[in-house]
């Protein structure tokens, strides 16, 4: 399924974060379910049901018109994604090459599984490096962002356009944060910029320094 960066955007600002996490933690973290979900798993005292994972397609197939799967490796684990879907999330990617999924945490039995909304593929396998380097310290970023409360999320538009603005500041090597904040009429540029991060619809190459996924 091809998704319009716009359309990208909105959808993952209407639902609950997809934390980004490594295949190790979805595999052995306790996975429960409640009226908010069909499953998550705890992890540092936070429910996460839905997860950002940045992994190499190591086996890809069609069982069926109705049924299709994946396997994917981040180098701390393998985890299978499965859509009982007829549709082409897994069109866009095949064996070999570096994805992102964004999806949700699903277990039936004793398998752990992702149901994937998102796969695209990356260019290059730097992508994971600098995943393993974000998850460094990503479980205390997510516990902070869980604790704030924000009042109001800002408009789908103006997530758009700060998409925009830092796919326009990008020479090549990223676009500084500082540079997006400075260049864009509205006073929330910065939070919005970090909501992008923790969606995975931008990532920081190097400190300061975003770019958009290609």
């Amino acid at each position: 399924m091809v998704v319009s960066m716009p359309e990208l955007v909105e959808k993952t600002f209407q639902r609950q974060i997809a934390y980004k996490i490594r295949i190790s933690d979805i595999l052995s973290c306790p996975f429960g379910k409640d009226d908010a979900s069909a499953g998550y798993i705890k992890l540092n005292g936070i429910n996460i049901s839905r997860a950002n994972v940045i992994a190499n397609v190591v086996y890809k197939s069609e069982e069926g018109q109705s049924h299709s799967t994946a396997l994917i490796d981040d180098g701390t684990g393998k985890i299978i994604l499965r859509t009982f879907e007829k549709n082409d999330i897994f069109s866009k990617v095949d064996v070999g090459d570096v994805a992102l999924v964004i999806g949700r945490v699903r277990e039936f039995g004793n398998e752990r599984y992702i149901l994937p909304e998102i796969t695209k593929k990356l260019q290059s396998f730097e992508w994971m490096t600098l995943r393993k380097i974000e998850l460094k310290d990503v479980v205390a970023e997510a516990a902070s962002q869980a604790e704030e409360k924000i009042a109001e999320e800002p408009a789908p538009n103006v997530n758009e356009e700060i998409y925009l603005l830092i796919k326009k500041l990008d020479n090549g090597e990223g676009a500084s944060i500082e540079d997006v904040v400075a260049n864009s009429s509205n006073p929330d540029a910065e939070k919005i910029v970090s909501r992008l991060l923790e969606n995975g619809d931008i990532f920081e190459i190097r400190p300061g320094k975003v770019k958009v996924l290609e």
